[in-house]
């Protein structure tokens, strides 16, 4: 086993005390996984307004004063142990809340559900200093800084700054990993001098951004190591037409920029244990999975029949997921002898074409307007595939559930989703799913078509798909080992 590390791991959210995406389960399995592996890891996050409402902390640092600028403001630390199973184990691993009314007691995290809040900048800047601060107050030499997406993105710069001033942190380096490139952390250029960004730095390589700041962008450029969240999404933010603007930043991280796939939470999405199910299941009896299909069915009033195949999608409704390409395309779909059930909320535009297509195909067609997890974990086991048409997919986790659920993901060839998802093979059965390269409504269609056919007309092959797609894995263990390779290389 490789030298025990000191992490300090910055997130904007952490699943259990917050969670808007993605990035909190990251923020949760990550830290415990590298905790599981003998390293020093702690978690500092937000204090927001629902945490206290849900969870008891306790206060470590009363007063912690944090340098922004021209003024010093101040703030209290909160402290509560996350928990979690890794291997049979329990797992505890610290989280430092940090506590100020005025930037984090507010309704949204980062918006009031209509716009972004307009000094974000200002609140995640002031975040990402006091994580350097609650180190010095804990008179704690983490090895690695470890931020996240734009929100903790100055963390490796302020850290730059502190090692330019004194010896404090002279040995800590910073790796930067970034869950969705499409945020950046825009912000009027004046927001520079509140966020101690000197002149020298607002320039066109480092945080300057047509005039404006650019959060991420400056990020990357101080940060010793960045990578993003698989493989796949690396190779296309390397590219104009995938980086959302940064292809010469990435490119000129030259080989300290990578990607890591996120890993599965399999303790949690497991169709064996899944306590959410009304029958369970696996690759050798897939008797619980006809059962699962059943029942849904019978939740979104659809005709129950194991005979026709179920398309299932759990999504936010949003331009990135590709409803801009599938929305124009589902008529056609649904017009194919198959269901197909639906679940998700965001753009009111998408649900309300879900809305109209509900009343036209009501006996074809289940559509549920919000989130709800147990929902979500009988779409995954009773539907026969899974669609994902995204626009971008930095890694995607519910192919992966989907895969594990034996239910056959129908993708587009981005990101994450090229990196899990293996081709159907007409000649020889092979793969565990079905993919589309370009983000067009008659590409969904005919991807869409070619797999429906394919449950009907080739039984064996799909069938082979599913028991293929049921033995995948990718862990949070094999996740963990790269991160840490990751960490060494930056300290090397």
């Amino acid at each position: 086993m490789s030298e025990a590390l000191s992490i300090i791991f910055a997130s904007s959210e952490v699943d259990g005390f917050s969670k808007s995406g993605g990035l909190a389960d990251v923020a949760r399995a990550l830290p415990l996984h590298l905790k599981s592996l003998c390293h020093d890891v702690r978690i500092v996050t937000p204090f927001y307004r629902l945490i206290p409402e849900k969870h008891k902390t306790s206060t470590i640092i009363p007063s912690l004063g944090v340098p922004m600028g021209s003024e010093e403001i101040w703030c209290t630390v909160r402290h509560k142990d996350l928990e979690g199973n890794v291997d049979g184990k329990t797992i505890s691993v610290p989280v430092y809340f940090i506590e100020h009314k005025h930037h984090f007691f507010r309704h949204g995290y980062y918006g009031d559900g209509s716009q972004a809040y307009p000094d974000n900048a200002s609140r995640f800047g002031f975040f990402s200093k006091a994580v350097l601060q609650i180190c010095r107050a804990l008179d704690w030499t983490p090895d690695i800084f470890h931020s996240n997406d734009w929100h903790t993105a100055l963390v490796p710069f302020y850290l730059k700054q502190t090692q330019l001033e004194n010896a404090d942190f002279i040995k800590s380096r910073s790796v930067l990993t970034i869950h969705n490139a499409g945020y950046q952390g825009g912000a009027p250029g004046i927001f520079r001098h509140s966020l101690g960004i000197p002149l020298e730095n607002f320039v066109l390589e480092m945080f300057e951004d047509y005039g404006h700041l650019n959060l991420l962008k400056g990020g990357i450029n101080f940060a010793d190591q960045v990578n993003t969240v698989s493989p796949g999404y690396a190779e296309e933010l390397r590219t104009p037409l995938g980086s959302h603007g940064l292809h010469e930043t990435y490119l000129r991280k030259g080989k300290n920029f990578s990607g890591i796939l996120n890993g599965c939470d399999y303790d949690e999405w497991n169709p064996e244990t899944d306590p959410h199910l009304p029958a369970n299941f696996s690759a050798k009896d897939l008797a619980g999975k006809k059962e699962c299909k059943q029942e849904l069915q019978r939740l979104y009033g659809l005709p129950e029949s194991s005979s026709i195949p179920i398309i299932g999608m759990v999504s936010r409704l949003t331009m990135q997921k590709g409803f801009d390409h599938l929305i124009p395309a589902m008529r056609g779909i649904l017009r194919m002898d198959v269901q197909v059930v639906v679940l998700g909320s965001g753009e009111p535009w998408i649900a309300n074409a879900f809305d109209q297509l509900q009343k036209e195909f009501s006996d074809k067609l289940g559509w549920y307007n919000g989130y709800n997890n147990e929902l979500a974990h009988l779409i995954e086991a009773g539907s026969d595939m899974f669609l994902m048409p995204s626009l971008y997919e930095p890694c995607g986790l519910n192919q992966m559930y989907s895969l594990r659920y034996g239910t056959l993901p129908i993708v587009r060839r981005v990101g994450g989703l090229k990196d899990t998802v293996l081709q159907y093979d007409e000649s020889t059965g092979k793969g565990n799913g079905f993919i589309f390269n370009d983000p067009t409504s008659a590409s969904v269609n005919n991807t869409v078509s070619w797999a429906v056919n394919t449950f009907y007309e080739r039984p064996e092959h799909f069938r082979k798909m599913v028991k293929a797609a049921m033995k995948q894995r990718f862990t949070w263990k094999t996740a963990a080992k790269k991160y840490v390779a990751l960490y060494q290389k930056s300290l090397n």
